[in-house]
């Protein structure tokens, strides 16, 4: 018995390893010619999944079969992805676009989630609440592997700083539309009127108190890492503050993901201010990048073996039908949201538009639907397809869309 579970084990780990060399090769050809490796993980993800390897096959079955596996997943890899990113993030540029990445993190979030739900239910004829589900899976942003391009081009700070942020804070958002979705609407629904401010109010308390334990905890991590200067010491603190902040939140029923979040802010910038040495800065920036690679690869490649086991032909005009949707839903969108904003030129607008990919966090909250979930093959589908549209179609696009703005510009002037 010992014996076999340990072979099941090892075989588990060597199929993780092999997904992580593929990772290492798609970084490599990535920095090569100089692309954002999301692109190849996704390119990967493809090919493997169509070559149907056998060895990795035991890793898919977790994933198709295995509720609780799924869910150990995203809570190992959904802190790791938004602490490092949100570590990183300044908070004086939180503050100097406030208003852009508030309107377009919560109002631009909030329309997208009801105009693609809208859309699935009257023009796919899908069940409300499978809508409401794949709404949520497609409002939320993972603009990662357009950084490096907006940093290469040397586009203008106000609409990178916008479109990262708007990332950070619609993540979590996603994550409570996509709880509401598939564990409480329907109850809300026969609550009739009355169910909407139900529903308002479940909204606000969940993102509450991802704030305040976010607060509370970056503060508290920023204070012990004040005490010591001990660079693996103070890097293990921050490990504990991403993912103690999650399952705590989680366990008392707020967003995870927000407490992550904000908890990441305050010790990368008031954390980094009175605690931090350049050492341990470095450091730790190091240790969260590698962990953050790990995890996009994992998710990326994982979901390419998923999708192979799905009938892709039999759903594929709904697929694509919902790439026009959610394209059409994010321009509205951001036009409505941004309308008052006088930061962006209306080609600038375009470009934060078109810069709001899919990526990780929606491929890994598809993973954690229940095997009985009604249309998961269809769900896991469609995401997976618009996250390939995204990063291969918009993400490459990007770069030649950024010469044309730029000769836009110049041409005014």
């Amino acid at each position: 018995m010992e014996h076999g579970l340990l072979e099941v084990t090892n075989s588990i780990i060597g199929e993780f390893l092999l997904l992580l060399l593929f990772g290492v090769i798609a970084w490599v050809v990535a920095n090569k010619y100089n692309k954002p490796y999301t692109i190849f993980l996704v390119i990967i993800g493809i090919v493997i999944g169509l070559l149907n390897i056998n060895f990795l096959k035991q890793a898919a079955d977790l994933f198709t079969k295995n509720e609780m596996f799924s869910t150990i997943v995203l809570s190992l890899f959904l802190p790791a992805l938004l602490g490092e990113a949100s570590m990183k993030f300044k908070y004086k540029e939180i503050k100097k676009y406030r208003k852009e990445i508030l309107r377009l993190a919560i109002l631009g979030t909030f329309l997208t989630f009801v105009l693609v739900a809208v859309a699935l239910i009257y023009i796919c004829k899908l069940p409300v609440v499978i809508s409401f589900t794949i709404a949520s899976l497609m409002c939320a942003t993972d603009p990662i592997s357009v950084m490096s391009m907006f940093k290469k081009y040397n586009v203008k700070k106000s609409i990178a700083v916008s479109l990262e942020g708007e990332s950070l804070f619609n993540d979590g958002i996603a994550v409570v539309f996509f709880k509401i979705s598939t564990v409480f609407l329907l109850g809300y629904i026969s609550m009739g009127i009355s169910g909407i401010g139900a529903a308002i109010l479940l909204f606000i308390k969940v993102v509450l108190i991802g704030i305040v334990i976010g607060l509370i905890l970056g503060y508290a991590a920023s204070y012990m890492i004040s005490l010591v200067d001990d660079y693996p010491l103070e890097t293990m603190v921050s490990f504990l503050l991403f993912y103690g902040s999650y399952l705590i939140t989680e366990h008392f029923h707020g967003s995870g993901v927000i407490a992550v979040v904000v908890g990441g802010i305050v010790f990368g910038n008031y954390g980094k201010k009175i605690g931090m040495s350049k050492v341990t800065e470095d450091y730790i920036a190091s240790f969260w990048d590698i962990v953050s690679f790990v995890g996009n690869t994992i998710l990326f490649l994982l979901i390419g073996l998923v999708v192979y086991r799905l009938d892709v032909f039999a759903n594929w005009k709904v697929s694509l039908l919902t790439i026009i949707i959610v394209l059409i839903a994010r321009t509205i969108a951001v036009k409505i949201s941004l309308s008052k904003i006088n930061t962006f030129t209306i080609h600038e607008k375009f470009l934060i538009n078109w810069g709001g990919l899919k990526g990780a966090l929606s491929i890994a909250l598809a993973l954690t639907l229940p095997a009985d979930f009604p249309y998961r093959e269809n769900i896991l589908l469609i995401v997976y397809i618009n996250v390939v549209f995204s990063l291969l179609i918009q993400g490459l696009s990007i770069p030649k869309l950024i010469m044309y703005l730029k000769n836009k510009e110049k041409d005014r002037q």
